[in-house]
């Protein structure tokens, strides 16, 4: 089938299901996003650690439209970003993510296989980065996900993870992008 048949299908697809979101009832709005505002999203994205991070990101990956509005505010307000990096057909993971403003390594744990620290370097970091930490968002097409580092000490920081945690493989996805806040 041709490739702009495809494309046409998706912007239908995506007219149509922001229609029914636009057009059905108040309660099942509500119902549905539990009365989730544009400041919750800023708040989550800034890592306010006030809020329910985890309600207020699974809202945020069960609607398109809010999926969208978080990557669009992401964009508007990372200081780093390392963009997708998977080709047409490529299904394989990378084991670092490095760009001009930060550094993300892994290093397997020699005792424990099946935990991996995480080491994130930021040669220019700004100040509230020292007080408050790094929040480092991996968004897909599908799915976003959001990690906590600590506050950075001389120029890096770090995060013990388990190897089969979600979190973990979204960071070295090729297909995830990766904003810094």
């Amino acid at each position: 089938m041709p490739e702009h048949l495809d494309h046409l299908k998706e912007q239908i697809f995506t007219a149509k299901n922001l229609y029914r979101e636009l057009h059905q009832p108040l309660s099942e709005v509500n119902q549905e996003t539990n009365s989730l505002v544009f400041n919750d999203l800023v708040q989550l994205a800034q890592g306010n650690p006030k809020i329910d991070e985890k309600s207020i990101m699974r809202q945020v990956n069960q609607s398109l439209t809010l999926r969208r509005q978080y990557m669009l505010l992401l964009q508007s307000i990372a200081f780093a970003i390392s963009p997708v990096q998977a080709a047409a057909s490529s299904d394989t993971q990378i084991s670092s993510r490095k760009t001009p403003q930060f550094e993300l390594l892994f290093k397997r744990d020699k005792q424990f296989s099946g935990q991996v620290y995480v080491i994130l370097k930021i040669p220019h970091s700004a100040q509230n980065h020292h007080n408050k930490g790094v929040r480092v968002n991996c968004c897909s097409e599908k799915l976003i996900s959001s990690l906590h580092f600590p506050p950075i000490v001389d120029g890096k920081t770090q995060l013990l993870m388990e190897e089969s945690d979600q979190k973990f493989i979204n960071m070295f996805d090729t297909e995830f992008a990766i904003y810094l806040s």
